[in-house]
């Protein structure tokens, strides 16, 4: 059975570092803005907040590696039933109770009264396919259709020798063709949340997953890999950073190293969690509490960290912004992780947090 293989570890530290980077995209996306453009302080934030960027691909890499990992060896229709009822249970119910709670919350947060609160029952509804209820729940809608494409996937790859030799170079090719489409021919309303923007990304995430030992022995390459991670990270800061005076590369460039930039990460944070576990225990364990919390932090961290910017209110020019700024990332960074280490003691906890 696929249960029966041993946990990856380094995931949950993975899982760490990329939640680190979705909190800190929160953190500064409004002192990308705010602040007056170009000055010092503007551009540091940006480059920060487009370094942060890896989190969400990262985040679809790991789905597809503990996919792969655990099913491929065993998969059969008992359990693709299984895994269906496991993502609605852990994935849609508390997708559909936050949703719920960011409606109503984004309602009462900018005057504090709940006579300003109405619920649109309809409307609510309405909103629930695009995540509309809270700015970062589109992630959900977008790992759910790949939850969707994953037991076509891995049949395919399962039964058909030619598809599992070629399918990640298809799937890049079909993203290609998603991008293409998309800036050429008739863009789509949520590209960032459908999957042919990541479906390549998902395809290599599956492939490590179904050769993870082999992967994780090739763990020596981490430095022209993780070299390669840093340039193409910071080449893709750079090209906003350039936009802004007015050098645009153009869209295939922001793209090409976007991508390059999350596999390089993802493969990198990998072979850094192996290291971690084995040369700093301490450090591991306090990065596994982090990751295994990802998912709660998640949905949590939004509702402080928007109720915190309507508290602290300044001029994007001042040195008051700056250092609200700081003590809202260190509010982020610390405070939801707290609360959902607590909140999970609770049995039930799975309905908010899944598991």
């Amino acid at each position: 059975m696929a249960s029966n293989k041993p946990r990856i570890k380094e995931l949950e530290i993975v899982r760490a570092f990329a939640i680190m980077a979705v909190l800190m995209i929160h953190s500064t996306s409004e002192a990308t803005v705010d602040i007056p453009l170009g000055s010092r302080s503007q551009v540091i934030y940006l480059v920060i907040n487009k370094l942060s960027n890896f989190a969400v691909p990262v985040f679809v890499i790991l789905s597809a590696i503990v996919l792969f990992y655990r099913y491929y060896d065993s998969w059969n229709v008992r359990e693709a039933l299984a895994f269906y009822r496991k993502r609605i249970q852990y994935i849609v119910v508390p997708y559909l109770l936050w949703s719920f709670f960011y409606y109503v919350y984004n309602q009462w947060l900018p005057t504090k009264d709940w006579s300003g609160v109405t619920i649109d029952w309809l409307q609510f509804a309405d909103k629930l396919r695009w995540a509309e209820t809270g700015y970062h729940l589109y992630f959900i809608i977008l790992i759910l259709q790949f939850y969707l494409l994953f037991p076509l996937l891995m049949t395919a790859v399962k039964y058909w020798r030619w598809f599992r030799k070629y399918w990640v170079v298809i799937a890049f090719l079909f993203q290609t063709a998603f991008y293409i489409y998309h800036y050429w021919v008739h863009s789509f309303e949520h590209p960032a949340t459908l999957f042919g923007t990541y479906i390549g990304l998902f395809a290599a995430g599956g492939a490590i997953g179904m050769n993870y030992e082999r992967f994780r022995n090739a763990s020596k390459h981490i430095w022209w890999v993780l070299g390669s991670g840093i340039l193409s990270g910071y080449t893709f800061a750079l090209l906003f950073v350039l936009r802004q005076h007015d050098i645009d590369f153009g869209p295939p460039a922001m793209e090409f190293f976007f991508n390059v930039y999350a596999m390089t990460m993802a493969v990198s944070l990998l072979w850094i969690g192996v290291r971690l576990l084995e040369d700093l225990p301490g450090l591991s364990t306090l990065l596994m509490s982090m990751g295994a919390a990802s998912f709660g932090i998640y949905f949590v961290h939004p509702a402080l960290l928007s109720f915190w910017r309507y508290q602290f209110v300044f001029p994007g020019d001042s040195a008051a912004y700056q250092w609200s700024t700081l003590g809202a990332a260190v509010m982020t960074f610390t405070v939801p992780w707290l609360l959902v280490v607590l909140l999970k003691k609770w049995k039930i906890s799975w309905i908010w947090f899944g598991k």
